[in-house]
């Protein structure tokens, strides 16, 4: 079928941000550790060069998967549609966090900054966030559309060619296709495989933990977030090989998230919990910090905590939604490797 001038852009759009960031990702880094090292009175933490060099590959491997992931959208692969509407959730939940908090949290006011500076600052930041909101919009309703998924399904095989004499030269029909995975499974499945990447920075930082009302700290919230992240890796991989206790997992998962974010509408457990995390930064704050409001960072926090408890909800509903297909294929995969 032939390709939409709406895939086209899409993929355009893909290839040529990915690139950007390819670009500037090195830029940043490379700016960071110059300013580390050959700038001491900048007072930038050494510790925080660990987290930076170890997240830094991945971002490349991420935004060079999306060049390739591009390039094979013009090439209607169906692989690459499914990767495009994960990017699109990516970037959804991303660009509404950012433009409510900024939307949402007041702002220090400065005596040495333009009077409108904050204005300005707000509606810039906003403006990128409702951008790239709209483009994750844009490639979900554009790649979950019939018409578009019909562009990206396999191309029907050409009729066997039939064959009088020697019978032996006829072709074997071709093997049916184990059971597909749900495209919503794959898109919590890549949310749960991100997760993961805590377990690269977790061992260098001290951040305290939260759970049921309780803030953990060091080594305790350690252990925790190694739990966390091990838990992500291993029921990312069940659901994209499509084992049957995966989902349930899941969902029991997600809802103990639920569960474990509730209690930090109580203002003692926020107030204990937002204190524990300025005391494990590894560089002072910045004296503007005092500048915010008194319930600013309460704004922040309840920001925070209604966003996942609405993103943990949506992916509960979700997964049970999703719950007949992923069950039906798990039987067709096991049915064809048996």
């Amino acid at each position: 079928m032939k390709r939409s001038a709406g895939v086209t852009t899409a993929a355009i759009v893909l290839i040529a941000g990915s690139a950007i960031a390819l670009l500037f990702t090195p830029l940043a880094t490379t700016g960071i550790t110059w300013v580390s090292t050959a700038h001491p009175e900048a007072n930038f933490p050494r510790q925080m060069l660990i987290p930076v060099v170890l997240v830094y590959p991945f971002f490349l491997c991420v935004e060079a998967f999306g060049i390739f992931t591009g390039i094979e959208l013009l090439r209607l692969k169906s692989w690459a549609r499914i990767t495009t509407i994960v990017f699109a959730v990516f970037i959804i939940l991303q660009s509404l966090m950012i433009s409510v908090i900024f939307l949402a949290v007041p702002l220090p006011t400065e005596a040495n900054v333009p009077p409108h500076f904050n204005l300005v600052m707000r509606a810039v930041t906003t403006g990128f966030g409702l951008f790239f909101l709209g483009v994750g919009v844009w490639w979900l309703v554009l790649f979950t559309r019939p018409s578009v998924r019909a562009q990206f399904q396999s191309a029907p095989s050409p009729a066997p060619i039939e064959f009088t004499e020697p019978a032996e030269l006829m072709l074997p029909p071709p093997a049916p296709r184990a059971g597909r995975v749900p495209v919503v499974i794959i898109v919590v499945a890549v949310l749960l495989l991100a997760g993961t990447s805590s377990l690269l920075v977790v061992p260098f930082m001290h951040f305290p933990a939260f759970l049921m009302g309780k803030v953990l700290y060091g080594g305790a919230a350690k252990v925790f977030y190694v739990a966390l992240g091990l838990i992500d890796l291993t029921l990312g991989i069940g659901l994209l090989r499509l084992k049957p206790w995966s989902l349930p997992a899941t969902i029991a998962f997600y809802v103990f998230r639920l569960l474990n974010a509730i209690p930090m509408f109580s203002p003692v457990a926020r107030d204990a919990y937002f204190a524990a995390m300025f005391r494990s930064m590894p560089f002072p704050m910045s004296p503007g910090l005092s500048q915010f409001p008194p319930h600013a960072f309460d704004y922040f926090m309840d920001l925070g905590v209604v966003f996942s408890l609405l993103f943990y909800v949506a992916l509960i509903v979700l997964l049970l939604y999703s719950r007949p297909a992923f069950e039906q294929a798990a039987r067709e995969r096991a049915s064809a490797s048996s």
